[in-house]
């Protein structure tokens, strides 16, 4: 592919993003974009619930996953959290970024 096609692609994901987030009015909002992989994740707060939506490029087009949850769960319901969305193919890292906690935590109770 060449440079001018994926620089050009790369612009719209980030426009859908910028769309996306103002659409939505969400709060401390977080974005990841991996041209390498096709990812693009927004992460943000509103009305005292986080949201993530993640797109993921595939052969056949774009696969967009939503998560939402409340903010300040209690330690079992965060255990819960994370474990969920790990099932739905997160890592450490992503998971962390998502609850505002530390990979070495999302790590800890994933061992729970």
């Amino acid at each position: 592919m060449s440079n001018d096609l994926m620089r050009k692609q790369s612009k719209n994901i980030l426009n859908a993003i910028n769309n996306f987030v103002s659409n939505t009015g969400l709060n401390d909002v977080k974005t990841t974009f991996d041209s390498k992989i096709g990812i693009a994740s927004v992460i943000g707060n509103k009305d005292g619930f986080q949201y993530t939506t993640t797109l993921t490029k595939h052969m056949n087009g774009v696969v967009q996953t939503t998560t939402q949850f409340a903010t300040n769960l209690g330690k079992e319901a965060l255990i819960s959290q994370i474990k969920a969305l790990r099932k739905q193919g997160y890592k450490q890292q992503q998971i962390a970024d998502m609850l505002k906690i530390s990979q070495a935590t999302v790590s800890k109770y994933l061992r729970k």
